[in-house]
């Protein structure tokens, strides 16, 4: 059955196909469960890039263009593992919801795409050059990240200092907006494990925490920390229009949390 269904889909058009469905399933899915939320602008721009390519690059054949594929489909890897890591337990769990709804499976969509770019574009590539440009393309982010780590451990020691100073004077980073907007604007976690939904996935921010055990360096209630961002941050937005996902939108926009305002 498996061989069968492996030959059936070595046609570059129906994998395609497949592909596109699988990835159609994912958002719309994602739109009512919203396992993460809805990404930042920047995010949205790189996943639409990527979820293009990996549906198109299997129509590709041997060009300059197959090479750049080879590179966004390397990004696309990095992606894919991030959103299994960020599933976490999930990934067990949907074993037994598989025997139960058969919703499971979609739990493990970022798997098949996984593993189908590392046999496509490192195991069995179109071309060495191809499997060159994959590793440059997964490596890029790694880079990225491991910088974004270090920024987020600055962090720490830069709200250890906040916290002396008694909440008056916070040194600003391109971090310290995202870490004080933490659980009611950015989620940091499968819903599950951080309440209701925060309406942003902002992926800097919760890379910097996985580098960094997951410390959030704030550790006060949500209430404190909405009156510390609207002092900080006057200007910005703490409750938006749209909740994170369809299923949680009565407990978003109902919260008692935005009495504060």
């Amino acid at each position: 059955m498996i061989k069968k269904l492996y030959k059936y889909f070595s046609n570059p058009k129906r994998l395609a196909i497949l592909n596109s469905i699988f990835l159609m399933i994912a958002v719309t899915a994602n739109s009512y469960f919203q396992v993460f939320c809805i990404p930042s602008l920047w995010a949205i721009i790189v996943l639409t890039i990527c979820f293009a390519n990996t549906i198109f690059s299997p129509l590709l054949k041997r060009n300059k263009i197959i090479q750049l594929s080879g590179f966004i489909n390397g990004i696309s890897l990095f992606i894919f593992i991030y959103c299994i890591i960020f599933l976490e337990r999930a990934t067990i769990a949907g074993i037994f919801a598989i025997l139960l709804f058969g919703l499971g499976l979609l739990i493990y969509i970022p798997h098949f795409f996984s593993i189908q770019l590392i046999w496509r574009n490192l195991i069995k590539p179109v071309t060495k050059k191809t499997r060159l440009f994959f590793i440059l393309g997964f490596l890029l982010p790694v880079i990225i990240s491991v910088f974004i780590g270090i920024e987020y451990s600055k962090q720490i020691k830069n709200f250890e200092n906040f916290k002396a100073a008694n909440y008056e004077k916070l040194e600003k980073g391109f971090l310290t907006e995202k870490i004080l907007g933490m659980h009611f604007i950015y989620h940091t976690r499968l819903c599950t494990y951080d309440g209701w939904r925060p309406p942003k996935h902002e992926p800097i921010l919760i890379m910097g925490m996985w580098f960094n055990n997951r410390i959030d360096p704030l550790d006060i209630g949500l209430k404190e920390r909405v009156k510390l961002y609207k002092s900080f941050y006057p200007k910005r937005k703490i409750k938006y229009d749209c909740s994170c996902a369809w299923e949680y939108k009565n407990n978003y926009h109902n919260d008692k949390l935005w009495d504060l305002r």
